[in-house]
């Protein structure tokens, strides 16, 4: 099933009609254009459906950007957890070599998997802002 096919929720509705109102006040549809799409949006069934109501129209900037951070990100995420796993589980092993009572390697363990965390749980809610902003120039 491809994307398009997906069955439209409320939220998306209403996320292409806002988007379509936004186009209206900056001149980009009169009247009845508007009327006609608001019309549509609203009886859409699928997610391709809404797409198409807002094809002709541009996307945001912000968007672009926000989509092209949210790719480099994703691609760095991996980079990031093998660094992490890497530095600590050396770290972790040399106490455990050593056998060095207090676990010193808590001072660094503690502030990277914060770091780690905070791009995995980023990259998450980018992707869901992203996903249900979708519609929105």
């Amino acid at each position: 099933m491809r994307r398009g096919d997906l069955r439209a929720s409320d939220d998306e509705r209403e996320s292409a009609v806002e988007a379509l109102q936004a186009h209206y006040a900056d001149g980009r549809l009169d009247r009845s254009e508007l009327e006609q799409r608001v019309s549509l949006a609203y009886r859409a069934r699928s997610r391709g459906a809404l797409s198409a109501l807002l094809a002709d129209l541009p996307l945001a900037p912000g968007r672009r950007v926000a989509r092209r951070f949210y790719r480099f990100q994703l691609e760095v995420l991996p980079y990031h957890a093998g660094a992490f796993l890497t530095v600590n589980g050396a770290l972790v092993g040399i106490w455990a070599a050593t056998g060095e009572g207090r676990f010193w390697p808590a001072g660094v363990l503690a502030p990277t998997t914060v770091l780690l965390a905070s791009h995995g749980f980023g990259s998450r809610w980018l992707r869901q802002r992203l996903q249900r902003r979708r519609a929105q120039p």
